[in-house]
């Protein structure tokens, strides 16, 4: 038995033997690692945390004071990038990053992104102007002279003879083709084609087409805007299903109508729907083998069938004049920052590989500081770990693992749906011309529909899945660092933090009622101890809510340092500007409220802190301070 009393004993002695060596070499080492964990937006957001501090103000007198004292003279800074930024978090983050950034993209994806963006802000005001389109789309070109007199009337139409050198069907294929659809929407997820009808098929008022076609019949009577307007509004609504079709084919349709199970609907091919599809797949270089292996699935056949049951009584000339004109809308870019969102996956790739976010942020820090900081994620992780099975009940241990590794899940994902080197295979073979906007953008169009034959689908908006996350992550970095304050931990999850409604319970509620009344009675001094003054019942659901949440948020960040590696950077970089990772969190959380109602926020955060045995332990506040108060409310006990 004596191994078990010799083996602690040697364990402990070979612990101090590493202790004593790692204490010579900090001093030796301390700027190599500092050079190694110090980016520059970590070192200036710590730099701010602590700028902000009044330590004249002992933080266990008056804490908000303390936090926040310097907040005035910091936030007037005549040098920007000392200046605290605003408590904001919007578009304009990501693009005006995007706008300086975009020239120096590296990866093949990024470049070709950045180079039609480039091509988009030359364009000055001349945003859609038929002639440039018909000047830079191929299939357009080939028929620039004829097109030149567009809109097209029945006579102009008949005198020129446009049948045999127009066609509305392959128009229409070759603009969906490019990412453009029209008349009809066929679009992919991995070997599966779907077949829907546009969902907003555009169809604006009389008016409207008047006005978006003003450019074009500029010197042309007015009546002729009038009768085409006219002509493509009856179509577009008969497509909608606002009209009724002609009883000969409404009686034929009866005639073909059956009741098929549901998913299991047919399209019927007519002549111009089996053009459309055989010039459109002709176009996307699709093989037989594909297609014949690939699923089918038709979406609303119903609605197809009717829409396509409207084009086969109108005339020509008229879909021919709606197929253009949507294509001259869809090409409208007013803002060019449109092509990031359009284009998103191939901008994600760029980022994702960093080039333009090193200079002031690694990879390994930027993750870290997201599982932190995101309560969309603590709060889903809170939710999984809430709900356990029978097998939970039993074995909790293994159900609330301690690493919960955000870092992991979202490179998995980034390298199967960024993988650089398919992207750079797949668009490699897009070559573009110089100044020849809408030709390269119709190019890249269709190079990421036929991408996404290949690629599983992806449903970016669903809370679920990684790519969700993953582009939070992203917009999170960029709010970092346009925004750089340290911790800020609210991002997505604001609402989630400032209102709690998740974490209120009735019985808790009125306990702290009740015994934050008492402190006050008990503790209450105008000139020494303000920070007990009364509070109306609003101000104590303030502190209840707030002392709820922040709980809530204490325990995701001890979760995080006890399963992230990335803690033993944490806790140097701390030490090195003297705080520790007990205490940034307090810290963090009142220097979001500083200079704003000074007052009401004051109340709120010290009367919430006070009562935590966290900040108690963190602080070190002796007996006598006047954020130790003898009784404390344990507000958080009340469940």
């Amino acid at each position: 038995m004596r191994w078990q009393w010799q083996l602690p004993m040697l364990l402990m002695a070979m612990r101090l033997v590493h202790g004593q060596q790692a204490t010579a070499e900090a001093t030796t080492e301390e700027q190599d690692e500092a050079a190694k964990f110090f980016t520059r937006l970590y070192k200036r957001n710590l730099q701010q945390l602590v700028a902000l501090r009044n330590e004249s103000i002992e933080p266990c007198d008056d804490f908000y004071a303390h936090a926040c004292g310097n907040f005035g003279a910091l936030g007037q800074a005549p040098d920007p990038d000392d200046a605290l930024p605003p408590f904001l978090y919007n578009l304009q983050d990501r693009m005006q990053f995007f706008q300086v950034q975009h020239e120096n993209f590296q990866t093949l994806p990024g470049k070709l992104l950045a180079q039609l963006y480039g091509e988009c802000r030359m364009r000055g005001q001349q945003h859609a102007h038929l002639e440039h389109m018909l000047e830079q789309v191929p299939f357009l070109a080939a028929h620039q002279v004829v097109l030149a007199g567009w809109p097209f009337l029945r006579h102009q139409w008949q005198r020129q003879q446009l049948d045999g050198q127009l066609n509305w069907i392959q128009l229409a294929a070759q603009l969906a083709a490019h990412g453009l659809p029209t008349l009809l929407h066929i679009y992919f997820a991995e070997q599966t084609i779907y077949v829907a009808p546009i969902q907003e098929l555009p169809c604006p008022s009389q008016r409207e087409f008047k006005a978006s076609m003003s450019d074009v019949l500029t010197g042309r009577h007015a009546q002729v805007a009038h009768i085409v307007a006219h002509e493509m509004r009856m179509l577009c609504r008969g497509m909608r299903g606002e009209l009724p079709l002609a009883n000969s084919l409404t009686e034929g349709q009866r005639e073909r109508q059956s009741t098929p199970a549901p998913g299991q609907e047919q399209l019927e091919l007519d002549d111009n729907t089996m053009d459309y599809m055989q010039s459109f797949f002709s176009l996307l270089n699709f093989t037989e083998q594909e297609l014949a292996t690939a699923r089918k699935l038709p979406v609303n056949v119903a609605r197809i069938t009717r829409a396509w049951s409207v084009l086969r009584q109108t005339e020509p000339r008229i879909v021919y004049n709606y197929v253009l004109w949507q294509a001259q809308q869809r090409l409208v870019y007013e803002d060019c920052f449109e092509l990031a969102t359009e284009f998103e996956r191939l901008l994600h790739a760029e980022y994702w590989q960093w080039h333009v976010l090193a200079p002031q942020l690694t990879r390994d820090v930027a993750l870290a500081m997201y599982q932190l900081h995101t309560t969309r994620f603590q709060q889903r992780r809170r939710s999984t770990l809430g709900s356990r099975d029978w097998y939970g009940h039993l074995l909790p241990a293994s159900v609330e693992r301690r690493e919960l590794q955000v870092a992991r899940l979202l490179q998995a994902h980034a390298q199967h749906y960024l993988n650089i080197t398919e992207l750079t295979s797949r668009y490699g073979q897009v070559h573009f011309k110089p100044y020849y906007f809408y030709g390269n953008l119709l190019q890249l169009r269709r190079a990421q529909l036929r991408h996404s034959f290949q690629s599983p689908y992806v449903d970016a908006e669903d809370v679920q899945q990684s790519a969700y996350f993953l582009r939070h992550f992203l917009h999170f970095v960029l709010l970092s660092l346009h925004r750089p304050m340290y911790h800020y931990y609210a991002t997505q999850g604001l609402e989630l933090w400032r209102e709690s409604r998740l974490l209120q319970d009735t019985d808790g509620y009125y306990t702290a009622l009740d015994c934050l009344e008492r402190q006050t009675q008990q503790r209450y001094d105008v000139q020494q101890a303000a920070i007990y003054r009364p509070l109306s019942t609003h101000e104590v659901a303030n502190v209840f809510h707030f002392h709820r949440s922040f709980q809530a948020a204490l325990r995701d960040y001890r979760f995080w340092l006890q399963g992230e590696r990335f803690v033993f950077a944490e806790q140097f970089v701390l030490q090195y500007f003297g705080l520790d990772e007990h205490r940034i969190l307090f810290y963090a959380v009142a220097q979001q409220l500083c200079n704003r109602h000074d007052e009401i926020f004051a109340a709120q955060l010290n009367r919430g802190y006070m009562n935590m045995p966290e900040f108690q332990a963190a602080f070190k506040c002796e007996p006598e301070a006047q954020m130790n108060p003898p009784a404390k409310c344990m507000i958080n006990r009340c469940e």
